[in-house]
């Protein structure tokens, strides 16, 4: 008997201190890696990242479920978000801007009780494993360790802020209540004078009336930008043909164009919805400039400002002056609120102007 009620408070004590284990260590997340109807081996997901496997079923699909060290997984998700062999600071600015997002994205993972934080792909952050690692990303992220992007207010109460990322911006940023609605603050678009030159700076396409019939489902005969916002992006675009006419979001025929396309670097897709068009016989030619929506950092302005010798910190600055570079650890031992939402106290937002004021 006395055995016996020595093991159970022996398994009772095991089982607290696993608990406070866990509640002790660094954040984790749960990165849904495969997703299939057909139940698969974890043997051939092993050796392919860090952390743990795990195998469920939810809403009849089988997944296979990564869980691991926040820090850890970035290091698998920086060099596939920007190029792994990029300056050093711009993959240190990359490194900030994942960790931010991820923190979001695991806040709407809880409210929505989804088995999972985020998927490894575009729909979150393309997430590669340790294939996807080297020194260089390792260290970028070690040197921001749990540094994050948030909204402050006078009443020193943080808000995580979103903070998006594309390829290039074409010349100014896009405001991301332009592009998405009112709901997203803090995040109004800038110059940039940085990534001109670059890869994806301008464009062109052409696309003839059979290829927009097979995008839109319409035969179209003329197109037309109706309106453009602050940025130079086109906000809305007017359909016509013998059916009528329709107008539609400019962004929402971009990404048709993309999933029509096997990728977004198809010449039957749209880049950007910073373009101009022009009907020439059969075709529409479509003149445009940057690469993605365009909100938030700019990889390609990233990348050119640290080849200048701007660090990480001045270009968080300047694609994010409304923002304030903490560490997690701030975030949480303060009032806070994970919001996209302007806080009802209107109070003023600040970014911290040196790298030591953002470290506690």
């Amino acid at each position: 008997m006395y055995r016996l009620v020595l093991k159970k408070v022996w398994s009772i004590i095991s089982i607290f201190f696993l608990l406070l284990f866990h509640w002790c260590r660094a954040d984790t997340v749960r990165i849904c890696i495969w997703e299939g109807n057909q139940k698969p081996s974890l043997e051939q997901f092993k050796g392919k990242y860090r952390g743990q496997l795990s195998l469920l079923r939810w809403n009849k699909k089988y997944m296979v479920i990564n869980t691991m060290d926040v820090e850890e997984y970035l290091f698998g998700v920086v060099g596939k978000e920007m190029g792994n062999t990029w300056p050093f600071e711009a993959l240190k600015a990359q490194a900030v801007c994942s960790r931010t997002l991820l923190y979001y994205y695991k806040d709407i993972s809880a409210k929505k009780k989804l088995p999972y934080d985020v998927t490894d792909t575009i729909y979150h952050q393309v997430y590669g494993g340790v294939f996807s690692e080297n020194e260089n990303i390792i260290k970028a992220v070690e040197e921001t360790s749990s540094q994050v992007l948030a909204g402050q207010t006078d009443g020193n109460e943080y808000n995580i802020v979103p903070s998006f990322f594309h390829a290039c911006c074409g010349g100014h940023t896009n405001s991301a209540s332009d592009m998405w609605g009112n709901k997203y603050c803090l995040m109004e678009g800038v110059k940039d004078p940085y990534c001109s030159e670059t890869p994806f700076f301008t464009w062109h396409r052409v696309f003839t009336k059979d290829d927009l019939k097979s995008i839109t489902g319409l035969e179209i005969s003329s197109i037309r930008v109706l309106n453009f916002n602050k940025s130079g992006r086109c906000s809305q675009i007017e359909l016509q043909g013998t059916w009528g006419k329709r107008i539609i979001e400019a962004d929402n025929l971009r990404m048709m164009t993309v999933n029509n396309s096997t990728t977004f670097a198809s010449k039957k897709s749209l880049p950007s919805t910073m373009f101009t068009i022009t009907c020439n016989g059969n075709e529409f030619i479509f003149d445009g400039k940057g690469y993605g929506h365009g909100v938030g950092l700019c990889q390609w302005g990233a990348r050119r400002m640290a080849e200048q010798g701007k660090d990480y910190v001045e270009i968080l600055k300047y694609y994010f002056p409304e923002l304030k570079l903490i560490t997690i650890q701030q975030f949480k031992t303060v009032k806070h609120n994970i919001s996209l939402e302007k806080p009802q106290t209107g109070g003023r937002y600040d970014f911290s102007s040196t790298a030591s004021s953002c470290l506690s």
